[in-house]
Parts: structure tokens; C-alpha cells; sequence
């Protein structure tokens, strides 16, 4: 007997998104903080989001009017549905990738000073104000939770194969030292050495322990990515904009 068979039709179906689950690091202990450092972080991550929302709408796009934010706790879930047109797929992929990158720069600057981790995907999905359910988000939170360890985003080879079709996206696509790709969001970024390297600041401020390795782990990563990236870039006024870590001589 279905449930509610007078009035539900059961034919919800999936459909082919791509789909970003981003984590973000440390948050979980300042949720432990006194109540006053619980506020600011709650805060904190309320304008991220709702900043990165507001952003996106902004932007003269098409196909970022149907983009769907979700928020629960310290996850972040970005989806987008995609159509058989090649040429809108492409737009639709630009559209999110571009989405989530705004939101990973905006995380690690100084205004906010937090790190991400996670994982995009290409699969089936449904989505509604109710429930996300399908494929695609079991792969791009199995690319979080197992395979990212650093705070990247780590790109599914079926977006690789997508991104690397055309040159405007080509170069979100950075393939790491133990072979995982994963999203370059400082593609889009340009002098932004300085806002960077004050969010280190607050990084290393809020999550720095001495001792602690695996901490240690990720925040060497994420310096050694951001001034390789910016060193890449050449740009003379961010020549004296670099991270270093605070243990450092």
C-alpha cells in the first residue's frame, strides 16, 4: 500500500547534476568554544553563505538562477542541474564551478579565515526542499570524507573531463603530488595575495596547536598551494604578499 496514494503520485525522479559537498575544517571545535566564540562562528558562517547566495544571483548568468544551496551544520552542499545541450552543459558547469570557488576564496580570506574541504561530482540526484537523495552526492561526499585529507576540493574524473574540454576552465583543474585532481579557485582570483595571507593569519590563530601534525599537515598544504598559485600569477603589487606559518623563523 503506498503511503499517501490518494494525493502522491510517486514519480519523482533523478536527474544528472553536478554536485560539490564542501566541509568545513575546524569548525566543529569552535562549536565546543565558550558561547560568545559559538555566536561569532555561527555568524560567521551564516554571512558566508548567505553572502555567496547573494552573490551568485547577482551575476548575470542564466543558469545561476536554478543553482541549489544547502546548509546543514558545517557542510555545504552546491548543486546544479544539467541539460543534454552541450553548449548550456557548459555553461551550467562554468555556473557552479565558478559558484563554488567564490565561496572556497571568500572561506580562506580575511574576513572569514577558514579552511574547506571536499569533493565535485557529476551524477543522478533529486532535490527539493524536503531531501537530496542520488549517486552524485554519495561521490562527492566520498571524495570529502576519504580521499581530499588537505583542505582542496577534490574534482571527480568526470569533471576533470568536462573542465579540461575548454581553455576558460581548464585551469580550475590542478592535479596535486599523489595524483588527485582537485578545483584551483584562485583561477578566478587576482590580487588577492594580501586578503589571503591575513586569513592565514586567522587560520593558524583558531587552529594552531602545537604538536599537532595532522593540523600541521594541512595548514603547510594550504600555504604551499596559495603561494605557488600566486607566484604563478606574477602579479607585481602581490609580490610581497605571502603565507608563512607562524612556528616558522
Amino acid at each position: 500500500m503506498l503511503v499517501n496514494s490518494n494525493v502522491d503520485s510517486y514519480d519523482r525522479e533523478t536527474s544528472e547534476y553536478i554536485v560539490a559537498y564542501i566541509d568545513l575544517l575546524g569548525i566543529k571545535s569552535e562549536m565546543q568554544n565558550n558561547i560568545n566564540k559559538q555566536k561569532i562562528a555561527m555568524n560567521k558562517l551564516y554571512n558566508l553563505y548567505t553572502h555567496s547566495i547573494e552573490t551568485t544571483r547577482k551575476i548575470a548568468w542564466e543558469e545561476n538562477k536554478d543553482i541549489n544551496f544547502k546548509i546543514f551544520s558545517d557542510n555545504i552542499l552546491i548543486s546544479k542541474k544539467l541539460s543534454t545541450d552541450k553548449n548550456n552543459r557548459k555553461l551550467e558547469i562554468r555556473a557552479l564551478i565558478y559558484c563554488v570557488a567564490h565561496f572556497q576564496v571568500l572561506a580562506a580570506t580575511d574576513s572569514v579565515g577558514w579552511l574547506v574541504r571536499g569533493g565535485i561530482s557529476i551524477g543522478s540526484l533529486y532535490i527539493d526542499d524536503i531531501m537530496v537523495w542520488g549517486q552524485a552526492l554519495l561521490k562527492s561526499y566520498y571524495l570529502e570524507n576519504k580521499v581530499a585529507i588537505y583542505p582542496r576540493i577534490v574534482l571527480d574524473d568526470s569533471v576533470v573531463d568536462e573542465l579540461m574540454k575548454t581553455s576558460e576552465l581548464s585551469d580550475f583543474v590542478r592535479k596535486d603530488f599523489d595524483g588527485i585532481f582537485f578545483l584551483n579557485y584562485l583561477s578566478m582570483c587576482h590580487f588577492c595575495g594580501q586578503s589571503l595571507m591575513q586569513g592565514f593569519k586567522v587560520v593558524q590563530a583558531n587552529n594552531f596547536q602545537k604538536g599537532n601534525e595532522r593540523i600541521h599537515q594541512k595548514l603547510y598544504w594550504h600555504m604551499v598551494f596559495i603561494n605557488q598559485e600566486l607566484n604563478n600569477k606574477n602579479e607585481k603589487q602581490d609580490r610581497k604578499y605571502r603565507l608563512k606559518m607562524i612556528d616558522s623563523k
